[in-house]
């Protein structure tokens, strides 16, 4: 049996630990398999660029963020046949049984673009996708992405530090985070730090009642601006710092973009454990099960995977991009 893997888009956390996990899998249940790594994501697979892989070269890599493949984003992928063409032409002509994908939406919409040809034109390569995203929201009805806790043990710490500060200078800052259209990582890492407030895509703000809520406080306030709200982190203070001069509230607001950050280093262990086993299960339906394409959930360690049809799994229905009503209470009630 012959595996490629790919780690597709954005650099989630947890990729090498999927690729680690894929190519030990794959090695310990069938030691003839040849597991080969694709170069710099879907441009690999395009320029057909390929490395083989062994045990000893994902050696230590678990918690590792980034991804020891590379990944590079291709913007015309989504619309250029002549590209998924190729992408399918190419896995083919290398006698690949199997791809292995580690990616978000657009890696997802390009793995199902790419099977949908493979399934036309009679090739044998089968697909197989896992959820990488810190914004989690990649099919998110039925799990979580891998990466998405890393993310937020990264904004955690971030967010403890700004505290420290915020609290010594009695100051307000107005924080950025990643999450793309999803304000999953600005609410759970404002919960799990006690942020005053979290602001989410299309939230309609009452200014003035945000004011009158950091002028009752006595030191700090956090407030997290979710990446994809419709005013900037430079605008949402403007706001705020008129009121203030209107109303003669005494407060200084610095801002943060905590995004760069987000991303990157070790990866978390509830990551680096659902990788491991999704991964695991992967392998084995491949090699003893003879599955076709499908989307793997990434939930709970030892809960067998949900699977679905790549083409069910980028229906709009299967992901919601608003944060549950409870968890907005229970945002509300920690505050």
């Amino acid at each position: 049996m012959k595996l490629a893997i790919l780690t597709g888009g954005g650099d989630s956390p947890g990729m090498n630990s999927f690729l680690r996990a894929v190519v030990r899998s794959a090695l310990y249940l069938k030691p003839e398999t040849s597991v080969w790594g694709v170069l710099d994501g879907w441009k690999g697979a395009i320029q057909n660029k390929y490395r083989k892989l062994d045990r000893l070269d994902v050696a230590g890599i678990s918690t590792t963020g980034g991804t020891i493949l590379g990944t590079q984003r291709v913007p015309n992928l989504e619309t250029s046949r002549d590209l998924q063409e190729s992408i399918a032409l190419n896995l083919h002509d290398n006698h690949f049984d199997y791809l292995f994908v580690c990616g978000g939406n657009g890696s997802l919409a390009a793995a199902n673009t790419v099977n949908e040809i493979i399934k036309e034109r009679g090739y044998k390569t089968r697909i197989l996708f896992v959820p990488g995203s810190i914004d989690n929201d990649v099919c998110n009805n039925y799990g979580s992405s891998i990466g998405f806790y890393s993310a937020l043990d990264k904004s955690l710490e971030m967010l403890d530090w700004i505290r420290d500060t915020a609290s010594a200078h009695r100051r307000v800052y107005l924080i950025k985070s990643m999450g793309a259209a999803s304000a999953y990582l600005a609410v759970y890492s404002g919960i799990a730090a006690g942020a005053e407030h979290m602001i989410q895509p299309g939230e309609d703000i009452d200014f003035e009642k945000m004011a009158t809520m950091i002028e009752q406080r006595d030191r700090d306030t956090r407030i997290i601006i979710a990446e994809a709200f419709d005013k900037s982190i430079l605008e949402v203070r403007s706001i705020l710092e008129e009121i203030f001069r209107r109303r003669n509230i005494e407060r200084e607001i610095r801002t943060v973009d905590m995004s760069y950050f987000q991303r990157g280093g070790k990866t978390a262990v509830t990551d680096i454990l659902r990788a491991s086993w999704v991964a695991y299960k992967m392998v084995k339906d491949a090699m003893f099960n003879n599955v076709d394409s499908g989307f793997y959930t990434a939930f709970y360690t030892g809960q067998p995977p949900t699977v679905l049809p790549l083409n069910q799994a980028i229906n709009p229905e299967t992901s919601h991009s608003g944060i549950p009503e409870e968890i907005i209470e229970l945002a509300l009630a920690l505050r």
